[in-house]
Order: structure tokens, then sequence, then C-alpha cells
């Protein structure tokens, strides 16, 4: 039993006992209880002064409710000293000497179970407040003019690090060739989607984060099947209000998940976030461009009966939008953070371009992804960014 010597079994709990066990007079308890006893005493030769020095308050009345609550608790009858009795005193004791305050409000987080239902509750309202907070600034250029003149904290961090590694990753891609190129792609059309754009999405890190470390905190554990003789389990997490992303977006925009994945893992993982089948088709490794320099590139260009001007592709990796700048829209990786909300304000901005004959226009008018190829650094990237960015706040 917890408490007890494993040397020596102890049997004193099978002796009656008469009196209950009571703890040292050295605690707030019994001086509270000797200050009483003072008032009592000496109550009929002085009152008026005695009423003075000991007035009662709503706060005195808590004290002394929580005082014989203790003392209560202390005189329950105990059949041996333990761990428990001893860290009961101690929380007695803080208790008792805590100041009384009023009640606060505790904010509580969302429960993971009615997330999803909240979300699309209130999916119409969380919007159209984002959208009036927003309506002053340019998505993805504030942020990363915001990120660079504010104090740095974790999403600020990844604007930062999401811009300089762009930049980089640009330049060095500007004279890297294509050494592969895939066969072009026909993608069925369906009547219903004739008058819509066509929006693809990369997978990993924009809509979800997976990881093999079954270790590490995940919305989902999946089972992977590459083939006969190769199966692994991976852990997802779902880059918050993905589902509200999706529903409205639908109406405006035909969606296609394009990752430089393996597709049998892509295919996999989209059934998973996406019960309601709003994404259409899966565009995996095997029609990706490679470079000379081991990068994988999605070439907008081998699908062939979707018209490019009507065409975006979201991706945190600049590379992946080399060939048609004007087509890509920059958005910063996910990993696990859940207050993350880029995509609710992806899907304002996008829904944002309706009824634009080229979408390339208004893309390169609001994020100008051109100035990675024209400016020789990035320092003038970003000078041009808070010029953007300024202009549109005033």
């Amino acid at each position: 039993m917890k408490g007890y010597q494993k040397s020596s079994p102890n049997l004193k709990f099978l002796q009656p006992q008469l009196t209950a066990r009571q703890p040292k007079r050295t605690d707030s308890i019994n001086l509270r209880f000797d200050v009483q006893k003072k008032f009592r005493t000496n109550q009929t030769e002085n009152s008026m002064s005695i009423d003075k020095i000991y007035q009662i308050t709503p706060s005195r009345v808590l004290t002394l409710k929580n005082m014989s609550r203790v003392m209560k608790s202390n005189f329950i009858h105990k059949t041996e000293p333990n761990e428990t009795f001893d860290k009961q005193n101690i929380d007695n004791q803080r208790m008792l000497s805590r100041k009384q305050t009023a009640p606060k409000l505790i904010y509580r987080p969302i429960i993971k179970q009615n997330s999803e239902v909240f979300c699309m509750k209130d999916s119409p309202r969380i919007i159209q407040n984002t959208s009036m907070q927003e309506s002053n600034s340019i998505y993805y250029i504030s942020d990363v003019v915001t990120a660079f003149e504010s104090k740095e904290n974790y999403f600020n961090k990844l604007f930062k690090e999401h811009f300089l590694s762009s930049c980089m990753a640009l330049k060095q891609c500007v004279n890297s060739k294509i050494i592969y190129k895939p066969k072009p792609v026909i993608i069925q059309n369906n009547p219903q989607n004739i008058k819509k754009y066509t929006l693809l999405f990369d997978l990993d890190e924009t809509l979800v984060h997976c990881t093999l470390d079954m270790k590490l905190p995940c919305d989902k554990k999946l089972i992977i099947k590459l083939s006969q003789d190769e199966t692994f389990q991976v852990g997802v997490s779902v880059r918050p209000g993905l589902h509200v992303m999706l529903e409205l977006l639908e109406p405006n925009f035909e969606i296609i998940v394009f990752t430089a994945s393996h597709g049998q893992y892509a295919k996999r993982i989209v059934e998973y976030i996406d019960p309601k089948r709003i994404i259409s088709r899966v565009l995996s490794r095997e029609h990706c461009c490679f470079t000379d320099q081991g990068q994988y590139v999605k070439d907008l260009s081998i699908i062939k009966n979707l018209p490019i001007s009507r065409t975006l592709l979201v991706d945190n990796s600049a590379i992946s939008y080399l060939c048609q700048l004007d087509n890509g829209v920059p958005i910063i990786p996910y990993y696990d953070n859940k207050q993350d909300k880029q995509l609710l304000q992806l899907a304002i901005y996008l829904n944002g371009m309706v009824g634009a004959n080229d979408l390339r226009e208004q893309n390169q008018t609001n994020l100008k992804n051109y100035l990675f190829a024209q400016l020789q650094t990035q320092e003038q990237v970003l000078e041009m960014y808070k010029v953007l960015h300024y202009s549109k706040k005033n």
C-alpha cells in the first residue's frame, strides 16, 4: 500500500482507534484560532475598541468559512499518516493564506471535438470580421513588413524566415535548368466547373504537417501503404481552418492538390482531410519537373486543358512556382501551431479576385512576385514591400 514501508508490514490499520490524529499546532489554523479566542475573552472588557480592530468584513467571513472547512478536513479519522495527508495539510494552508479575490473569467480553448462545428457555424462571422480588420492590409506583404518592424514572436519569425528563404532560393534558381519534364496532363472537365477558376494546393507544410515520429502530438495516425512490401505510419496534423476554407472556395474554384510527395501517400492524406470530396484530383511527384540543382518545380504548363490565366498555385516553397511567378501565391509553412489563421486569410484574398478574366494580373498587382527576379537584394524587395504596405494603409 502507498505510504507504508516495504521492510516490515504495518498492521495498525486493523486496530480500532478511539481518537483521530491531530496535527501539530504550528500552522496558520492555530494562529487564527488563538486570535479568535483572544477576541472572545477581551470582548467584554473593551468591546468598542475590539470591534474597531476586528471588524467583520465579507472577506473575513469567507476566511472563517475556509478555516472551519479546513479544520473539519484535518480532523477526519486517519488510520496512518501518509503522503496524501501531508499534501492535504499543505494545500489547506495555502487556501487559508491566499487573498480573497473576485472570480475571474477564464479562457478555455475550444475542444477538439467541437472545433469544426464551431468554425462551420461561425465561419461567415469570422470571415466578415477578419476581412474588416484586414481591409487596409495586403495578403502576405503586410505580414512580412510587420514581422521586420515588430517584436519577434512565433509568426513574425516564420514570416521573416520564409521571406528570406524565398529570396535566396529564387536567386539561386534563376540560372537552373530543368533536366526532366513530365508528360502533359489532361484533367477531365466537369460541366459544373467550366466557369470556375482552378486552384492548385501544395500538401505538406501548406495544408497539413506529417511526421514519422509517433511520439509527437498529431490529429490522426494513418497507415500509408506505398506498395505490397512497403507500409509505414505517419502522424497527420491538419492546418486550422482547412475545412472552412475549402467550403468558402468551392463555389468559385476547382481545387486540386499538387504535391512533390509520393502519389499513394498524397491520396491517403487527401482522403482523410477532405471527407466531403471537395478536392477533385491529386497531382504528385511524377507530375513535377526536376532541375539540375535537385529541386522539384511545378510547371503549370503541363496541364493542357486548363487556361493558365485562370489558374493559381498556393505553395510554401517559392521554388515550386519558379516557371510561373505571377501564378504563385506564397504562404508560410505550417508545423503544429493551432493558432495559425493563414488559410482563412488566404480564402479572403482568393475570393477577392473572383470576376477577373486573368488572375495573373490581379496576383501580380497584389503580390509582385516578379520583384524577386528583377531586384538584386532582399533589402530592395523589402523596401518595395514597405512602400506597398503603407500606401495601402494610408
